[in-house]
């Protein structure tokens, strides 16, 4: 049986949400580090998806993820990535390697951490956040 993170990232790169989100439960919370516009607590396959829509939204579709190695043992598991961007209000395109450490629950990712090789360049590129209007 297929690691959860290896159906979610192979889903996302064939552009399939309804695959993608059945490697989430429901309740599955994503914690994204940093102080950009991506920051944040992701709670949900809603809330997850909505982080994965910005993306896909900023970047105009050139978010591009090469995973090279998942591990899982059935209550954790770990994705190593590459990921690269550019957007068009950005001179230099990002090139990031991930970690993507994940907690399982009955076959799928309950809880998510993403861990950057370069935080400040990964918040430079995404931006800062804006205030939500009150």
């Amino acid at each position: 049986m297929a690691s959860p993170l290896t159906t979610w990232y192979d889903a996302l790169a064939a552009g399939d949400m309804a695959t993608a989100v059945t490697a989430l439960t429901e309740d599955t919370v994503l914690h994204v580090p940093g102080r950009s516009s991506n920051t944040g607590t992701y709670t949900g396959r809603e809330g997850v998806l909505a982080f994965v829509g910005h993306a896909h939204e900023v970047t105009g579709g050139t978010l591009d993820l090469t995973v090279h190695r998942v591990l899982d043992d059935g209550e954790w598991g770990v994705a190593l990535c590459t990921y690269t961007a550019t957007r068009p209000d950005r001179d230099r395109p990002l090139v990031n390697n991930l970690a993507h450490v994940a907690r399982l629950r009955d076959g799928q990712i309950a809880e998510s951490w993403l861990h950057s090789r370069d935080q400040y360049a990964v918040d430079e590129f995404w931006g800062e956040k804006t205030a939500v209007p009150a």
